[in-house]
């Protein structure tokens, strides 16, 4: 009489699926971490220290900003050309034009500085100020405006936008 061969679980097959296992894991952790290595590199700063110095200067500043009451309204437009078009509209305290001021505008990546884009906006009306950018990629976008006097900024407006 001849026996059947077994087909139930043998070591050998508890060996194999263990090692899948333990292989599938191996290679999807080596494949998550060799793309966090090749992209974002999670510096927002060159130094955290000097900029945990600023903080203080950043809050006094927002304070004076705020007792200002200033209002920007900004707008930008990505064209089938690439370029984009930027408009803001600026108010003082009292919803009068803000003008003869120096405006600034600068469209900045949220994951990398290397796309950033500025712009100085010149006034096309009382209060109103438009630039126009080249090149400019689809995507999200931090629109980021200022009101400067001299080396000073005085107001700060930062959005996100998506351009298409």
């Amino acid at each position: 009489m001849t026996k059947a061969p077994s087909t139930g679980l043998t070591g050998r097959k508890v060996f194999l699926i263990f090692a899948l296992f333990f292989g599938t894991i191996a290679s999807a952790d080596t494949f998550l971490v060799v793309s966090a290595l090749r992209t974002f590199s999670g510096a927002e700063t060159s130094s955290a220290y000097r900029a945990g110095q600023l903080y203080n200067r950043e809050i006094a500043g927002a304070r004076a900003q705020a007792a200002r009451g200033w209002r920007l309204d900004a707008s930008v437009v990505r064209e089938a050309d690439g370029f984009a078009r930027i408009a803001v509209l600026a108010r003082d305290e009292t919803g009068g034009a803000l003008s003869g001021r120096d405006l600034t505008a600068a469209l900045q990546r949220p994951t990398s500085k290397r796309e950033d884009r500025a712009v100085v906006l010149a006034e096309t009306a009382p209060g109103a100020y438009g630039g126009t950018l080249e090149e400019v990629a689809p995507g999200q976008w931090d629109l980021v405006v200022d009101v400067m006097d001299g080396a000073e900024r005085l107001h700060r407006l930062k959005t996100r936008v998506l351009l298409r």
